[in-house]
This record gives structure tokens, sequence and C-alpha cells, in this order.
């Protein structure tokens, strides 16, 4: 794919605005058209919105628990969707955008809380570790 590079002219102190401005129209307009991009190909160019690397998550949006301490959330892009995953705890979302992955995600931490509260004295080690860590970043509101 060609590009076209576009140089400013030098400064012309004693040229008037209009003066300036005619010549760099004639200056854009001598640029050969094969080295544009054909509109064709440039409907195709697109930037998508930059996908942060991690976040702190201080909220749940669910009014029966608080965030005491934030939780660290990765994301990743997997094809057309955002994972969003929060290591400490084992759990993940997904969705196709960054939002519905964080509202995923959510969902699953705090569901993953209740589970356990409920089971508290019968879980194995491995569910103990992320058992106590929700512990000590949530807090149950009365």
């Amino acid at each position: 794919m060609q590009t076209a590079e576009i140089t400013q002219l030098p400064a012309q102190s004693s040229k008037s605005i209009d003066n300036e401005s005619v010549a760099y129209e004639r200056k854009f307009l001598e640029i050969p058209m094969a080295s544009l991009i054909p509109p064709e190909v440039a409907l195709h160019i697109g930037v998508g919105p930059v996908l942060p690397d991690r976040i702190l998550l201080g909220t749940l949006r669910d009014g029966r628990l608080r965030v005491r301490s934030p939780i660290t959330v990765k994301f990743t892009k997997e094809d057309s969707h955002i994972i969003a995953e929060a290591t400490e705890l084992g759990e993940f979302g997904f969705g196709a955008n960054l939002s519905d992955a964080l509202r995923d995600l959510q969902r699953a931490i705090v569901e993953l809380y209740f589970t356990l509260e409920e089971g508290k004295d019968r879980l194995g080690p491995d569910l103990q570790r992320v058992w106590t860590t929700l512990q000590q970043k949530l807090v149950r509101r009365p």
C-alpha cells in the first residue's frame, strides 16, 4: 500500500493568508492520485479502542456486597470477545465489549461469594484460599 506524503511549505511572511492557502491547495493537488489511498480501501481502515491491560475493580454492582480492597482485573481479547479475569480469585467474565465482560465478571464474583459462604465449612484447600481472599476483598452489607 502506498501513502502520500504532505509536507508544509516554507513560511512566507510577505504573503497574505489567502495566498498561503492557495499555495497549500496547489501543493496538495500536485500529489499523484495513484499515491492516495483508494476510497474502497480507506473505508476499511479503522482504529479500534485500546484495551487496558489491567484495572482495579472497586464495585460489584450488587447492594449486598461492598468492595473493601480493589480486585485486580486483567483483560485479554479472544476472537471477537473480551475476557475480564480476576486472577487472584480464579474467576472470569466475557462479553462483546469491555463493559459486558466486566458486568459478567462482577456477577460471577457475587455468585462465587455467596456459593462459598454457604458451603464454607466444607471447602477444600483451594476453595478455602479463594474464600479467604474474598473475605479480605469484600464485606457483606447488613
